[in-house]
């Protein structure tokens, strides 16, 4: 059943809903600052993080997490009370949605947003490295992976096990002055934080303090702030391939179940997920294709750095001694 244009009422909006999304972008530290956020006392953020339900024009995501209506959603957000000033969820692919953000605002008029940027080049790359650990994407090189977007655009070479076909537009995924010239037109300005990653890397005691200031919650004595989600590869391949590309008569349960798991989150699943992970250093982009995205990404991050005052020349190209992570 595909998800519709859900009945909206602001009703909804005086509920226990969420009323605070960090929506981007991926592979720019936002798992870490969902995870810093939940274990605030006066926040909650819903498990998945990522619902990817006002996202109408990524079809199936939502449906994939057994999320089929708004009152599935919103139950996601049901052991939220009224301590928590801050009720929030964490899909990043609001940011490059075209309807997510208005949607949301149709929801709840008072709607916050936090949006983390990364150097685009950065963003891509780490983010086809987590197609290929998903089983979303086959073509492991991510210069052919990078050339294969139009056609796939077309609905052309798309890997077998696809289930998220969009997401294999990297470019797209990154363009984000459009992003944010599209967010600021639906948003006011004081309703957003914008943060860089680079500043989050340098000093993410003071990011986190400008977050809670952004979100009127008091310091938590935060001390140690571990990263979530780095770079990482599966320890047992086969294993994955399985999970992922369940076969024939199989693949209705286990997707099922995978759904379960996903929001459930039991402890003992997360701790043998995470040990099935092992770290991999993510493979330097070779230096003439990364010049080349670079030229062809530079309008767009002039739009941005216009529009926030930021300096991206490091990440336009103008300068490349831009840090990998």
């Amino acid at each position: 059943m595909a998800i519709g244009p859900a009945p909206i009422t602001r009703l909804a909006c005086l509920m226990r809903a969420p009323n605070t999304f960090i929506i981007g972008a991926p592979k720019s530290g936002t798992t870490s600052l969902a995870d810093y956020l939940a274990a605030h006392p006066a926040a909650y953020v819903c498990s998945p993080k990522e619902p990817f339900f006002w996202a109408e024009d990524y079809p199936g995501l939502a449906q994939r997490l057994g999320i089929r209506s708004l009152e599935e959603y919103l139950r996601l957000f049901s052991s939220a009370d009224a301590r928590h000033e801050v009720v929030a969820e964490a899909s990043t692919n609001y940011l490059c949605s075209r309807t997510a953000v208005s949607r949301i605002r149709e929801y709840c008029p008072t709607a916050r947003f936090i949006v983390v940027l990364r150097d685009p080049v950065e963003v891509a790359h780490a983010f086809h490295m987590e197609q290929v650990f998903a089983g979303n994407e086959d073509v492991t090189d991510f210069a052919a992976a990078w050339q294969l977007q139009e056609r796939r655009r077309r609905g052309d070479a798309l890997p077998r096990a696809c289930w998220a076909p969009r997401f294999l537009q990297y470019e797209e995924c990154v363009r984000f002055g459009e992003q944010v010239e599209r967010l600021l037109a639906e948003v006011e300005p004081r309703n957003v934080l914008f943060l860089r990653f680079e500043d989050v890397r340098a000093d993410v005691a003071g990011v986190w303090a400008r977050v809670l200031e952004f979100l009127s919650l008091p310091p938590d004595g935060r001390r140690e702030f571990p990263v979530s989600n780095a770079a990482h590869a599966h320890r047992l391949p086969g294993l994955a391939r399985f999970l992922f590309q369940p076969p024939g008569l199989l693949r209705a349960p286990v997707e099922a179940l995978r759904a379960h798991l996903r929001q459930r989150r039991y402890a003992p699943i997360e701790f043998l997920k995470a040990r099935l992970r092992r770290p991999v250093p993510r493979a330097a982009v070779v230096p003439a294709f990364e010049a080349e995205l670079r030229r062809g990404l530079a309008p767009d991050i002039r739009k941005l750095q216009a529009l926030l005052g930021w300096d991206l020349s490091a990440w336009s190209g103008e300068s490349l001694a831009c840090a990998r992570f």
